[in-house]
């Protein structure tokens, strides 16, 4: 009992960190200024290489073992990281960042079902109203603001498949970590990055070296920000659901829009506040409640 309780202690920490540790990962991609298909090169290429040296060191020196890539589960990680990363380009290149969101706020969903689907982890209803309180305060917080009015057309549609696809392959990296412990998912996540960095290469139309100013920028979220959080949230799905990891990861969602007011001046909207609110509230609600039950089953 002590060591389930444990886990759980140590899984939500973890996803708490990694999702915290995102947070301001939108803002230093505002300030890079780059364009959708430079930023995947410039992202993928720089979180790549920090996934690298990651999976070296805990391989090398904590694991001491060759791992196993010839897999089914690895495959579907590296596929799942390349499509995050590309996708999630591609739909803020050319669609409404609104409607983005939306699709991608969806990752609870996708994971409750694939947690279902493949390893039959059937869901408490303390995350189902969660995750439905959380879905209500997202909507607000993106479908409330002023002068953000969302029709379908060329680019709104593609926009929201793309979205859902981000949090799709998102719900589906998560689950398979959780499901299979030997796979060595970072070098997993390496790969899939270096994929989309050449995606990117490949579709770009010109390849350039931006000013020292926006380096710094994309390098900070490139090396530091993405691989140390996604790596923290992916040996969460190890320790607690994919739902749970996936409902933690949405604080990046509402705290994300405060960083980008902090940093360049960008006031969020009432709504966004009070949705950004409403979802803080649900989420550390959860995560009270959630150790009580888990202490309460230790005793």
């Amino acid at each position: 009992m002590t060591i389930l309780y444990s886990r759980n202690t140590i899984g939500l920490a973890l996803a708490i960190f990694g999702a915290v540790l995102l947070t301001p990962d939108t803002l230093f991609m505002r300030l890079s200024e780059l364009d959708g298909f430079s930023m995947l090169v410039w992202r993928g290429g720089l979180s790549g290489i920090a996934y690298i040296l990651i999976w070296i060191w805990f391989s090398l020196r904590v694991e001491r073992r060759i791992p196993n890539i010839f897999t089914a589960n690895f495959g579907v990680i590296v596929l799942c990281q390349m499509l995050n990363a590309t996708l999630f380009s591609l739909a803020i290149s050319i669609a409404p960042v609104t409607v983005v969101l939306i699709g991608v706020a969806t990752v609870p969903i996708f994971a409750a079902i694939l947690s279902r689907i493949i390893l039959g982890e059937a869901l408490s209803k303390l995350t189902i109203i969660t995750a439905v309180l959380v879905m209500i305060g997202l909507y607000i917080s993106v479908l409330g603001q002023e002068n953000s009015e969302i029709e379908l057309g060329a680019t709104t549609l593609p926009g929201a498949a793309l979205g859902l696809g981000v949090a799709f392959s998102l719900a589906m990296n998560f689950t398979i970590i959780r499901k299979d412990k030997d796979v060595p998912f970072v070098l997993a996540i390496a790969i899939g990055a270096f994929m989309a960095a050449g995606l990117g290469a490949l579709c770009s139309e010109a390849l350039y070296w931006p000013p020292l100013g926006n380096i710094a920028a994309i390098a900070l979220t490139g090396i530091i920000i993405l691989p140390v959080s996604f790596v923290t949230l992916s040996y969460a799905a190890r320790f607690v659901s994919s739902s749970t990891v996936s409902l933690i990861m949405l604080l990046e969602t509402v705290l994300g829009p405060l960083w980008v007011w902090w940093g360049i001046g960008e006031v969020p909207t009432d709504s966004m506040l009070v949705g950004g609110t409403i979802v803080v509230i649900c989420l550390t609600g959860f995560l009270i409640q959630e150790g009580r039950r888990k202490a309460k089953y230790n005793s």
